[in-house]
Formats: C-alpha cells, sequence, structure tokens
C-alpha cells in the first residue's frame, strides 16, 4: 500500500468503514484493477481527444475559446515537452464566468432552489461516470502526463474523486435539513416560540485549485459546494488544469444547469495584457460570495487581501512543514514505521502539503532506522509515470525541479549530510523534471532545510532525547497543519498527539485521511483556515440562518399595550 498513493488507501479504508463488506470487496477489486490502468494507443488516443474537446474555458455548460484565443503551452514533467495549449482567460472571460454563476444563483428556478436530495442525484451521476472504466483510464492518463504523478497515484485520486461525490450526495440533505432549535421551557419560551437552524447555500464560490493532485483537490470543494446549492468558478493552477477541463462536461452531461459549475483556465506566471493575472481578476470579483483556496502561504495572503475589501469569507488551506516523532519502543516495528516514514514523505513526489517532511527520531533508535530508511529510499523506481512499477514520477514543472534543487544545495552549504542516489532515465525522458527520493541528516536546527517547505521528496532527520524535547521541536513552526507519532504505547501516542499543534495528528501512520474526516490548518498558525472533507467541508459552502416564528398568530408580549 505504501506504493499506492495515500489518497487510494484512504479511499479504501472509508469506503469499508461506510458500506457492507460485500460492497467494499467489490470496491477493493475494481479500485486494486485501477493499478493495473496502462497507456495503451486506444487509452492515449481517447485521452488526446478529450483534451482536445475540453481545454478550453468551460462557461454555461459550453466550451469556448478565451478571449482572442489567447492560450498557454502545456508541457509535460514526464518529457520537459509541450504537447497541448490551455486557454488563457482574460478578465472579461474571468467577468463572464462570474456573471454566468451568479445569474444561475439568483434564477427563479435556480441550482440553489433546488431540494438538496435533487442536487444529490447529480452528484450520483458525476461518480458513476468517474467509475466507468473507459473514463477513469483516459482522466488517468491525462492527469499523469499533466502533472507527472505514476497511474497508480492517479487511479487512486480519480477513484477518490468519485466517492467524494457520493459522499457528499449521502450526507448533504441530512445536513443541509432545517434543524429545530431547544428553548426554555414554558410560557416565554417553547410554549410560545420554535426556533431552527437552516443551511442556505452561500452563493457564488471563487474555486482556486494546485497542481498537486489537480483533479482530487478541485472536487473537494466542487463536490460540496455543488451539494449545498452553490454556483461554482473553478481556477485550477495553469501548471495542472486539464482534467479539471475534462471535469466540466461531466459534471454537465450529469444534469448541473448552465452556470452551475464554470472553469477558467490561465496564468499565473502568465500576466493579462491589462495586468494582473487570471486568478488575481477572479479573487477580485466583485460578485464571488466566498474564496475558497488551496496553495502557498503567499498566495493565501492575496486571497486574504482580495477578500478583505469586501469582508467576504475566504478559507484557506496552505503549506507546511509536518513533524513524524519515533519514540525508541517502535523499534520492534522498524519496517512499518520506514513504510508509512516514506509513504509520509515520497507520496506525489513530496509535492503534498501534509508531508511529514521532519523526522524526529529518538537517539537509541537512530542507527538501525536510518539504515533501513536508506535502504528503502535507494529502491524506490524513479522514472515514466506510464511504465509499470514506477513508483515515483517528475515533479510538476522546471521551475519547481529547480526550486529543490536550490533547497539541497542549501541543505549541503548549512552542513546537511545528503543522502540520494542517481536516477537512471533513457534518453526520452531526459528532459524530465526528475529527482531522486533525498533524506537529509546531521540538519541544524535553523537550517532551512529544517524550517522551510520544499514541496519535494525531500526528508530532514533529526534525533532527540526526550519526549518533552520532541514536542517542542515538533512544534517549532509557524505551520501547523499536521503531525504524525508512532509509539507501541497508546497512552503516549495519545498524550504527545494532544500536544502537537496542528489540524490533524496521525498516530502510528501518515497521511491517512478518509472523506468523513475534516481537515485543515490549526487555528492561529500559518497553514489556513476553513475545512475539507467531513460535514464541516460540506458547510464551509452554507449560510447558516436563524428562524424564530411565534407559533400561535395573535401571541404578542404586551409590551406597548396590546396584550
Amino acid at each position: 500500500l505504501a506504493q499506492v498513493s495515500a489518497a487510494f488507501c484512504s479511499t479504501m479504508t472509508s469506503r469499508l468503514v461506510t458500506w457492507s463488506r460485500r460492497e467494499a470487496s467489490a470496491l477493493f477489486v475494481r479500485y486494486a484493477g485501477c493499478r493495473g490502468v496502462s497507456a495503451t494507443a486506444d487509452v492515449l488516443a481517447a485521452a488526446d481527444k478529450t483534451i482536445a474537446r475540453t481545454n478550453r474555458l468551460f462557461i454555461d455548460n459550453k466550451y469556448v475559446e478565451a478571449e482572442g484565443s489567447a492560450t498557454l503551452s502545456v508541457v509535460s514533467p514526464i518529457d520537459g515537452r509541450a504537447y497541448t495549449t490551455l486557454a488563457h482567460a482574460s478578465a472579461g472571460d474571468v467577468d463572464r464566468a462570474v456573471r454566468s454563476a451568479k445569474a444561475r444563483f439568483d434564477a427563479t428556478s435556480s441550482w440553489a432552489g433546488k431540494a438538496a436530495e435533487e442536487r444529490s442525484e447529480v452528484l450520483r451521476r458525476v461518480a458513476r461516470t468517474l467509475r466507468e472504466p473507459a473514463k477513469l483510464a483516459e482522466l488517468c492518463v491525462i492527469e499523469s502526463r499533466d502533472c507527472g504523478k505514476t497511474l497508480a497515484e492517479s487511479s487512486g485520486d480519480i477513484g477518490f474523486c468519485a466517492d467524494v461525490f457520493d459522499y457528499y450526495a449521502d450526507i448533504a440533505p441530512k445536513h443541509l435539513a432545517p434543524t429545530s432549535l431547544p428553548l426554555p421551557e414554558g410560557a416565554g419560551g417553547d410554549e410560545d416560540f420554535f426556533a431552527q437552524l437552516v443551511q442556505e447555500p452561500l452563493g457564488v464560490v471563487g474555486c482556486v485549485t494546485p497542481w498537486n493532485y489537480p483533479l482530487m483537490q478541485a472536487v473537494m470543494k466542487v463536490a460540496p459546494a455543488l451539494a449545498a446549492g452553490c454556483a461554482i468558478v473553478l481556477k485550477p493552477s495553469p501548471l495542472a488544469s486539464l482534467t479539471c477541463c475534462a471535469l466540466g462536461e461531466v459534471v454537465a452531461a450529469a444534469g448541473a444547469p448552465p452556470g452551475a459549475l464554470n472553469v477558467i483556465t490561465g496564468g499565473p506566471p502568465e500576466a493579462l495584457a491589462c495586468g494582473g493575472s487570471t486568478g488575481q481578476a477572479l479573487i477580485d470579483h466583485p460578485l464571488l460570495d466566498k474564496v475558497s483556496f488551496t496553495g502557498s502561504g503567499m498566495a493565501g495572503q492575496k486571497m486574504l487581501e482580495a477578500s478583505a475589501k469586501r469582508l467576504r469569507p475566504t478559507s484557506l488551506e496552505l503549506g507546511g512543514k509536518s513533524a513524524f516523532v519515533v519514540f525508541d519502543d517502535a523499534e520492534e516495528y522498524l519496517d512499518a514505521v520506514v513504510d508509512w516514514v516514506m509513504v509520509g514523505i515520497f507520496s506525489c513526489t513530496g509535492q503534498v502539503c501534509s508531508a511529514t517532511s521532519r523526522l524526529l527520531v529518538h537517539k537509541n533508535i537512530e542507527k538501525q532506522l536510518m539504515e533501513r530508511l536508506l535502504t528503502a529510499t535507494s529502491k524506490i523506481r524513479v522514472g515514466d509515470p506510464f511504465a509499470e512499477g514506477t513508483q515515483m514520477g517528475p515533479v510538476v514543472s522546471e521551475g519547481q525541479h529547480k526550486r529543490v534543487l536550490q533547497c539541497l544545495e542549501r541543505a549541503a552549504a548549512d552542513g546537511c549530510t545528503v543522502h540520494s542516489h542517481k536516477v537512471h532515465l533513457p534518453s526520452e525522458l531526459q528532459g524530465g523534471f526528475y529527482l531522486s527520493p533525498t533524506v537529509l541528516s546531521n540538519v541544524p536546527l535553523q537550517s532551512s532545510a529544517w524550517r522551510e517547505e520544499i514541496f519535494g521528496p525531500v526528508l530532514a532527520v533529526r534525533t532527540f532525547d526526550s519526549e518533552e524535547e520532541a514536542i517542542q521541536m515538533a512544534n517549532d513552526t509557524p505551520y501547523g497543519l499536521a503531525n504524525a507519532v508512532y509509539s507501541k504505547d497508546s497512552a503516549r501516542c495519545a498524550r504527545v498527539a494532544s500536544q502537537l499543534q496542528s489540524g490533524i495528528v496521525w498516530e502510528n501512520c501518515s497521511q491517512v485521511l478518509f472523506m468523513s474526516t475534516p481537515f485543515g490548518g490549526r487555528l492561529g498558525k500559518a497553514s489556513g483556515f476553513g475545512h475539507e472533507y467531513g460535514v464541516p467541508g460540506l458547510l464551509e459552502y452554507a449560510s447558516p440562518k436563524t428562524v424564530v416564528r411565534a407559533t400561535t398568530p395573535g401571541y404578542n408580549w404586551g409590551t406597548y399595550g396590546s396584550a
């Protein structure tokens, strides 16, 4: 399972918990088969046809050219070659998309006005389409070619997306239904009044998503927002937009009306002729009722600045520098420990916001753990994401490749010992953006490798003497997204977990997420606020309203003389 994406693993486990054993077993067989998805000539041809049909803006359930037919070049990280283009939306295109969503939300027979059960049926049809073998294989190939992750990881991600649509289809009717509120008993209370809490669709939502899990990160916003009755303008990263473009026609075919989901693409990094960027034009738009963003802290600050002027709700899922604390009583489980450590940093080529990129190991077992870790790391098969057996593909872009290499150069200059192996690639992949999985030891506490998010397959290792020291070092970071702890003592795990300052803590595992488990940064830290997954992920797109009703017509308090 360590060779499969964390999302794939969580899909399996969450379905095992949620549905019957028989249904779960069938699902496991189906998704395990996805690991065998291969880039055959037929699948590649189908993927190319979809890209050619959908690599434009999706507005009002139609694919349209950007203003002036502006495009961006799309480069595959597999070989560093451009292979298609992407529409580069202007400020005018963005305005069209937002106004389309606004018109849909405000319409008399609006998406928001439909019963939650009706919207849920649309989400279920989306899920069924994503599970169709031909569609699944096609999207896996598009995803892997666009962002560089292995086919096994892509198949896990796309399968998880289908489950997310089903999950929110299942829970939305219950959690969006009005709930009665308790009132004081007797006269002047529950004898005379009734109160309830109503969850209303929030409005038009701008969703800005990253390139590391292109479709999955988009779906974690789109599915709950659609379930809640919102109208959406989705802006994926220009580095990996193609599966998000394809999502438009899938949602429309499932029955979502025009304007319920619009997808716009474009820079940064390329600026618009009028200045700014496609993303900036979106977050500056006055008709947005909410912004939901996943990405870097610097970009998150821009989201807040744009929203502050309008006092607009904004949810942010930002970066992290998460720690994995391993105690010496885990010595008898070192194989499992090493496997979870590697899942925590080498999945998705280390390009994961919650990656447990700092390893804190008790000094008594450092030597044994490091020996096994370095041996296992040296065996990771790096190469073509389409090739059977590949465990790690390239990073997403040339820019990201350079940034990680620069981080390694600084680490060496700071005194870190760099453990890596040479990646051997065939000539046709020499232009790709591949990196060796790397472990850093002897890492100074104040070095950039220990303190800054690298967002690549780089693990920094330090030792500790005591539980108190481990907790202090783990918490000594501005981030607060995730942490992990490993010990055979469950009481110690619980005690340490309670003191780790992050939005999620994994005990004896790493990167395990379920659809039902809320995910987000600890408030007050630099990893953002708001949630994805679970019921909180749904309620991010609802606006609560309290309704209080006098139960008897004509009842009054007699305050001004009538009674």
